[in-house]
């Protein structure tokens, strides 16, 4: 792992903790190939994908050059995460979104399968979300209140060893403990945005003592162009100046250093470089970085703004 730090996991798996995200907004076609393989080459091992992100196949494909161009390196040594979208939560479902992922990564197994959001939903015939007549997602409210059936399938595929761990993403503390109440195997990681402006603390405080991970995405804030944009923060960026280095790689060390998983991304091949040279923070840097939760306070990827869901994991929050 190029001795980059790492994180056991509750069933004695072991992940590193600077991932690669891989979601993007629809680009170039072959661009996510060339990113994934940029980031391979600049030493990252642990690569985050999703079912929707709609790019496994060129993730999978900068894969395959990277390893056919470095046999020293194995397909073991790359954890890979893939996400189960809300419309694919029937038992018979997941499995297909899992069979569907690998198959496009060009790969056997996942190193980690994760619900991505609390709720369920309709399906079409050949596997697409289906949309109401306001084009809004048609809600499956008895599996949604109970997603014991979705668990069991989760569970059913790590005993098979297609998901060599399993998890959950944007999960709330009463979702997971009801969650806790049936799960034969318990979930591992809890995939959620967590950075300064938004720093999660109750839900973080809560998944160490249980003993799953937090795993931080949107590590750098927002890429949204409003003038609170995490990375236009002008106190930071003249700590970062200070410190010189990057306001990323402060950021990524500040999610570190609180002892979780980031998952950072960038298309860019130099950002993708230098996001994973680390930086070390000191107590009174860490102190200042946190500091900047007072200046927004809340979260940036909002069901209230997600309206296509037609369901608020958050309903409790102004935004």
């Amino acid at each position: 792992m190029t001795g980059k730090p790492t994180i056991k996991l509750n069933n004695g798996n072991i992940m590193p903790a600077l991932g690669f995200g891989t979601f993007a907004e629809p680009l170039l076609p072959g661009t996510t190939r060339v990113a994934v393989k940029a980031a391979l080459q600049a030493g990252w091992r642990h690569l985050d994908c999703a079912w929707i992100y709609a790019n496994e196949d060129e993730v999978g494909a900068g894969l395959k050059e990277f390893l056919e161009e470095n046999p020293e390196i194995k397909r073991s040594d790359i954890f890979i995460t893939t996400k189960v979208w809300p419309h694919l939560f029937e038992p018979a479902d997941v499995e297909w979104s899992l069979n569907d992922s690998l198959k496009k990564l060009g790969i056997s197994e996942t190193d980690l399968l994760l619900l991505h959001w609390p709720f369920s939903a309709e399906r079409t015939a050949d596997y697409q979300i289906k949309r109401g007549p306001d084009e809004k997602y048609i809600i499956k409210k008895d599996l949604t209140e109970n997603l014991e059936p979705t668990w069991r399938a989760m569970e059913k595929l790590f005993k098979a060893g297609k998901a060599k761990s399993i998890g959950v993403s944007n999960w709330t503390i009463p979702g997971l403990e009801a969650l806790l109440k049936y799960a034969e195997i318990q979930p591992a990681v809890n995939q959620v945005e967590i950075h300064p402006y938004f720093p999660n603390t109750e839900l973080v405080e809560y998944l160490f003592v249980q003993d799953i991970i937090p795993v931080a995405y949107s590590p750098l804030g927002s890429q949204e162009g409003t003038g609170d944009r995490l990375l236009a923060d002008k106190a930071l960026q003249t700590l970062a100046a200070k410190k010189g280095c990057s306001l990323a790689q402060l950021l990524i060390a500040w999610g570190l250093k609180r002892g979780y998983a980031v998952l950072p991304k960038s298309q860019k091949a130099d950002r993708i470089k230098s996001n994973f040279e680390l930086v070390d923070l000191t107590s009174e840097e860490f102190a200042e970085i946190s500091r900047a939760e007072s200046r927004r306070g809340y979260r940036f990827v909002s069901c209230k703004e997600l309206t296509e869901f037609n369901y608020d994991v958050w309903p409790e929050e102004e935004r």
